[in-house]
């Protein structure tokens, strides 16, 4: 015999609210890894895309002034060269970078991809200086002072890899260099 009253409406409530919860708690589980996920995916991506912006940005800088380079004593200009794509075609793997206006970026379209952003990075990043020295005019060397300091950033890089002519144990002597460098690229720059 099967009693039908406030108590067992009650108690058939309270499991069914607790059927009900043990059911939000399996949807909230499941949207809490969807979540981490979907933040792990968006990381990695970001991640992706600091990698290919810089190895893009040293391999543009080194175009740009490739022909003070030349004569700057740091060795052969491929070494650098092929050093920042290979990075770029590590931190691409087999992904392909699509923002509209830039081409698609894939290890095979790197070239036409470098073509696309190297005025743009000169002109935004490289020579986009600012009066530094409060004379009220914009040298040269204040102008391009940014794109000065990414090519020399980008050929420690190099050399702190062990690649190149500035490659050595002894930091003294590569940071001297580098600095003698930066002074070069301040006289015979672009």
């Amino acid at each position: 015999m099967i009693r039908t009253g406030k108590p067992t409406i009650l108690i058939a409530m309270g499991l069914m609210l607790g059927l009900a919860a043990c059911e939000d708690s399996a949807a909230n589980a499941k949207a809490d890894a969807e979540a981490k996920a979907n933040a792990a995916a968006a990381e990695k991506t970001a991640k992706t895309k600091e990698r290919v912006a810089h190895n893009v940005g040293c391999l543009t800088a080194l175009r740009w002034q490739k022909a003070a380079l030349s004569t700057a004593g740091i060795g052969d200009l491929k070494i650098y060269d092929d050093y920042f794509h290979e990075k770029l075609d590590t931190a691409l793997g087999s992904q392909m970078i699509s923002e509209p206006p830039a081409p698609m970026l894939t290890r095979s379209t790197t070239q036409d991809y470098l073509d696309w952003a190297y005025p743009d990075l000169v002109k935004t990043k490289f020579t986009a200086g600012k009066d530094a020295d409060g004379d009220g005019t914009v040298s040269s060397a204040e102008r391009n002072g940014a794109g000065f300091n990414t090519v020399a950033s980008c050929v420690l890089e190099v050399a702190e890899a062990g690649k190149g002519a500035l490659a050595g144990s002894d930091k003294v002597a590569r940071a001297t260099k580098i600095e003698a460098l930066r002074g070069q690229l301040k006289d015979k720059g672009v």
